[in-house]
């Protein structure tokens, strides 16, 4: 039998691990830890065909000032990490170009769109669809004149055919009583789900794949290297031999891509969040983004976990949740929550490449490694997707969607 080793048990790792068991492959999916507490941790937990709207579209060049001098609640820049980047950012800028960006946003779409219907499939196989919720996202001004901003946006949803609403002061009020009544207008963002907890819904697709017959190790993997047709993993506790790798660890990808081939482009959007008690009877109905204080505020089963914008740097600089706690006082005045969670103060690294497309497909220098990875916002969305796509490469089938935009060649 075919042996197939996953590295990282994120959402797009174990989503590759599950599809790939379906198809009848033996698989060994591997971590350095038993927990999941990164990326797949650390998000809203929303799935939405509305994030085809990538960050660096044709908007990005014209509002660049408004991030200068680290003004803005949404984007901090660490600018040495950026010099150091300066040719990531540069192509990254480039693909802003509407030429560019439209095209990106049209790939990512195919690829977002089927992404609801694949969480639904293992969500209800782990015995955990109780977690989703169908009721939409909302993105809110506190502004009166707050969705004069989103012209280009909604022209975006109206070419892709997702349902959305305008809403007034009092629309938004009767959809989520439980916000304090601070916003004036708003987008219901209609095609989206949200789960409780995203890193729970992750463990339980890890507990899914072992309980089908999947493998799971817990080790470090330092490097790789080739014997022969195999793959061999280095980990600290023993050396792992596969028939086929997927590459999926997220922002530590590219560590062990470059000890056997050519690493991607990638940098990466440090993220931070925290919990706080639930205190009101009335509670949050659905995820709502602050698109002037830049915030995302969602009800999770460890409480109101309230989620600050992007720092560009590097994934191993210490920890700098000023961002966080300068948007803190702004979540206070939108909904009356408890105190602090104890110990909830996380941090995270979305692995960006330069198109925000991720890398999904065949390592163009190296047989039988496959590359998952560079999901940049979107990974707990198109994960499960991901792990479809490269089980059926893998098992040379047809791909269901168009894969060029996403092969890793493409660097």
């Amino acid at each position: 039998m075919v042996s197939v080793y996953v590295v990282g048990a994120g959402i797009v790792g174990v989503s590759c691990a599950l599809n790939l068991l379906e198809k009848g492959y033996k698989v060994t999916l591997i971590d350095r830890s038993s927990e999941v507490k990164e990326t797949s941790f650390g998000n809203a937990g929303v799935i939405a065909r509305s994030s085809a709207f990538l960050i660096n579209n044709r908007n990005l060049i014209p509002s660049l000032h408004k991030y200068a001098f680290n003004k803005s609640l949404g984007v901090r820049l660490d600018y040495r990490y950026l010099l150091k980047n300066a040719g990531w950012a540069a192509q990254f800028l480039y693909q802003s170009l509407e030429v560019n960006s439209d095209k990106n946003i049209r790939a990512l779409n195919r690829l977002i769109k089927p992404a609801l219907a694949e969480h639904k499939k293992w969500l209800a196989q782990a015995g955990q669809l109780h977690r989703l919720q169908e009721g939409g996202w909302l993105k809110l001004f506190r502004s009166p004149n707050g969705l004069n901003s989103t012209g280009y946006e909604q022209s975006i949803y109206k070419q892709l055919g997702i349902a959305y609403q305008e809403l007034d002061e009092a629309q938004i009020q009767a959809l989520e009583p439980a916000l304090n009544p601070i916003y004036k207008c708003g987008l219901h963002i209609k095609d989206t789900a949200s789960v409780d907890h995203p890193g729970e819904v992750t463990q339980a697709y890890i507990d899914l794949f072992v309980a089908r017959g999947g493998e799971r190790v817990i080790d470090q993997v330092s490097r790789l290297s080739r014997e022969g047709e195999q793959v061999v993993l280095h980990g600290e506790a023993d050396l792992y031999r596969a028939d086929r790798l997927v590459l999926a660890a997220g922002p530590w990808s590219n560590d062990l891509l470059k000890s056997i081939a050519k690493p991607l482009p990638m940098c990466f959007e440090r993220g931070y969040h925290q919990h706080f008690a639930v205190r009101s009877e009335k509670r949050l109905q659905r995820p709502f983004l602050d698109a002037e204080k830049s915030f995302v505020m969602t009800l999770t089963s460890q409480g109101y976990r309230v989620t600050s914008g992007s720092e560009l740097k590097d994934k191993d600089a210490q920890c700098s949740p000023d961002q966080l706690f300068d948007v803190m006082p702004f979540a206070r005045q939108a909904l009356p929550f408890g105190e602090l969670v104890t110990d909830s103060l996380w941090q995270g690294n979305r692995p960006t490449l330069p198109d925000s497309l991720p890398a999904i497909g065949p390592c163009p220098q190296q047989a039988n490694i496959w590359l998952a990875f560079g999901h940049q916002h979107v990974g707990f969305s198109t994960g499960p997707i991901t792990g479809r796509l490269i089980a059926q490469m893998i098992a040379g089938e047809r791909a269901d969607i168009d894969c060029a935009p996403f092969s890793p060649a493409r660097f």
